[in-house]
């Protein structure tokens, strides 16, 4: 790059979960001495507030929370136009949409460098035969626009591979990473209940996330029907909203759970409050990584999880976990119950959790292998014309 710093464009559909969060993070802590990073974005989630407060190079486009034609064709003109007026060495894109027309754009304004973190597959279970196979075929040919794929799980890298959409070679592991907290003090356990509402002798089990289908909300709610019964004590905190809010609450009436679930939305205290918690839940159907899990280790939480995609990996294949079947609430049920009932196991996996998390996952770690993978590919010479 001739001693001038690496443009960076991170394109994102929105800066929702734990995608928007390492795009947010990408852009916030690569080295501003070598790299020159923008964010573009479509608007609506509270993480926007946060860019727009640090005052971090960014364009919010026209896409919106909701499927909408024409704002996806506004978007996409408006993500033209950057390309046209402004020239990038790298484009990195994020989630679908974006990572579709991101990395086509790219190519047709000949950025040198195009990169694609897979958050999650478009093709994937718990959809209909035809539109798996038609996304599968979609991914299949964007990778002819794609110089570099970055995974957070060895477990994705292999279905890259075993889904033919690319190669081993052209696939890189970088786990996500957080800047953790101090451990969390009794007094700020105690002002977490507080917020939240909690007795003295509840015990809380939290969890958090976009409510859709993917994160499996209604089999945890249908699980704590036992859980309950169990333990009356128990009590379920969702963090998180979504398009499935209403029908979660519906669901929650049916139950007769309603004193016992509260809705809390989106926190950006989300840390600060789960250390008021006693375990954390996280009944993903489907999950590359599960970011959450992080700030419920950074918590000293001990984590009930399904057995899917990269979460045994995060988890150390369950070293710090109780791990079991997707869409199961029986097994759901009776992990929780023995948990929560198990103060020594609780904190046993807690401490396996944090420590865990130091070793392995820190925020620092992961900007420092995103960096050598730009520096790497600057400095080689694009493989296409």
């Amino acid at each position: 790059m001739n001693g001038r710093r690496i443009r960076v464009l991170q394109v994102i559909t929105s800066l929702a979960g734990g995608a928007g969060l390492n795009a947010y993070q990408l852009t916030r802590h690569l080295d501003p001495s070598r790299f020159d990073v923008r964010l573009v974005f479509g608007p609506g989630y509270p993480l926007d507030a946060v860019v727009e407060r640090e005052r971090l190079p960014h364009t919010k486009l026209a896409w919106t929370r909701q499927i909408n034609p024409l704002a996806t064709l506004r978007g996409m003109y408006q993500l033209a136009q950057i390309l046209r007026r402004q020239r990038f060495d790298i484009v990195h894109t994020h989630c679908s949409l974006a990572g579709a027309v991101g990395r086509v754009m790219a190519r047709r304004f000949k950025v040198p460098y195009v990169l694609f973190s897979v958050h999650a597959f478009a093709s994937r279970e718990y959809q209909p035969a035809w539109r798996k196979r038609l996304f599968l075929m979609i991914e299949r040919w964007l990778d002819r626009f794609t110089d570099r794929y970055l995974v957070t799980t060895n477990v994705v890298q292999q279905q890259i591979v075993a889904k033919r959409i690319s190669t081993a070679d052209r696939v890189s592991v970088v786990p996500l990473g957080i800047d953790i907290p101090p451990l969390p003090t009794g007094a700020q356990r105690l002002r977490a209940r507080a917020s939240l509402g909690l007795e003295d002798n509840a015990l809380m089990v939290a969890t958090a996330g976009r409510l859709e289908q993917q994160k499996g909300y209604v089999y945890l709610l249908r699980a704590f029907t036992d859980v309950h019964a169990a333990l009356p004590a128990a009590r379920l905190v969702i963090f998180g909203d979504g398009p499935l809010d209403s029908t979660l609450r519906t669901e929650t009436s049916r139950l007769g759970l309603d004193r016992v679930v509260l809705f809390a939305g989106w926190r950006t205290d989300l840390g600060v409050l789960l250390s008021g918690c006693d375990v954390f839940c996280l009944p993903s159907l489907w999950e590359t990584f599960g970011y959450v899990l992080l700030e419920a280790m950074a918590a000293r939480l001990p984590i009930v999880a399904t057995r899917v995609e990269g979460i045994p990996e995060v988890t150390g294949d369950g070293q710090c976990a109780l791990l079991v079947p997707p869409a199961n609430e029986g097994a759901l049920a009776a992990a929780l119950i023995a948990l929560l009932k198990d103060g020594a196991q609780r904190a046993m996996l807690a401490e396996l959790g944090r420590q865990r998390l130091e070793r392995e996952y820190t925020l620092a770690r992961m900007i420092a292998r995103v960096e050598a993978i730009y520096q790497e590919l600057a400095t080689t010479a694009p493989g296409h014309e």
